[in-house]
């Protein structure tokens, strides 16, 4: 643990003492916490961010409610209170459709609960995103390593838990890849749009705070969210015409899947705006670059519909999510 902490704390953490960063970075802006931290004198193990004044407004007023309304570590506060919250109602939703509907559309609850948990807040505060699906990840993969080799006393329920919204297309071996690879599609766009983004220098969170916001940073999460469940909830009962390479893949559901992601990135792009974020080149308002914009966003989506339409022999899940992370940043949408 000794060596792996100073590690971390060398590379990531521009040389601060892991546990106290954690601590500063999701709650440095609670006024009691600061408090206390002040007067037992524990600014050396607990770096505390500065207070900033209304000049970050310019920044664009996202920024502004982020940094000095709010402060940043209370917004990180806010957006898991969120996340928590649309578990706990997707969770409902499930559970209330579980003698209702089939196993299928009741997966894509959670496909949905995706788009609403990240689609808003992963421009807000990108690298916290990425480092929150870092440790869910790692945190489904250790249950169902629980749940694999049937160690007691969680391995029985994980199992009776997941039983209802799998089939055997979610097997490979004892795992159940499922939930693991809906979580990397959303995941692995993010965590490449945010390895080449220069990132600001202020103490203590510089290399966690990022300059600019772009569309590909969700398209893992609007390629999964609502391309792959639009495909699928539409091929599936109005599929009739098959593509001709086979596979079982209808040319309704590619269509759906287009349209689907057309509009998440559309939806995207506005809510860029919106936020008044910084983005890289020409962020224009008039009518001539949204229509442009629109144009990318089919152009991409219809190469994204092809390509999932034609794979057959991989789980689309997680290869896709790549296939438009790399048309949206080659467009420059």
């Amino acid at each position: 643990m000794g060596p792996v902490r100073k590690y971390v704390g060398e590379r990531a953490l521009q040389g601060e003492e892991p546990f106290g960063w954690a601590l500063s970075y999701l709650l440095g802006n609670v006024s009691w916490f600061r408090f206390w931290v002040i007067m037992w004198n524990l600014e050396y193990w607990i770096p505390l961010p500065p207070r900033l004044d209304g000049e970050i407004c310019s920044l664009g007023w996202m920024e502004c409610l982020r940094q000095t309304s709010f402060g940043e570590a209370n917004t990180r506060l806010l957006i898991a209170a969120h996340c928590i919250v649309v578990i706990m109602m997707g969770l409902g939703v499930v559970f209330q459709l579980s003698s209702l509907v089939e196993v299928d559309t009741r997966r894509k609850v959670f496909h949905g609960m995706m788009v609403l948990m990240f689609l808003p807040t992963i421009y807000i505060d990108p690298a916290f995103c990425a480092l929150a699906l870092a440790l869910v990840l790692s945190i489904f993969l250790l249950l169902d390593l629980f749940r694999a080799s049937q160690m007691p006393p969680i391995s029985r329920p994980l199992t009776y838990f997941l039983a209802p919204y799998v089939d055997g297309r979610d097997h490979r071996g004892p795992v159940i890849i499922s939930h693991i690879f809906l979580l990397i599609g959303c995941s692995i766009p993010l965590w490449l749009s945010l390895a080449d983004i220069p990132r600001s220098e202020d103490h203590p969170w510089g290399a966690w705070n990022v300059q600019f916001r772009d569309v590909s940073m969700v398209s893992g999460v609007v390629c999964v969210g609502l391309g792959d469940a639009a495909a699928s909830l539409v091929g599936r009962r109005f599929g009739r015409r098959k593509w001709f390479w086979g596979g079982g893949k209808s040319l309704e559901g590619s269509v759906a899947f287009a349209a689907a992601v057309t509009g998440g990135l559309v939806f995207a792009r506005l809510w860029l705006a919106a936020g008044q974020w910084a983005v890289h080149g020409n962020d224009g308002q008039n009518q001539v670059f949204w229509l442009w914009t629109v144009c990318k966003a089919i152009i991409a989506a219809a190469g994204t519909s092809a390509t999932e339409a034609i794979l057959t022999g991989c789980n689309d899940n997680v290869v896709v999510p790549i296939v438009l992370w790399l048309l949206v940043r080659g467009l420059g949408l």
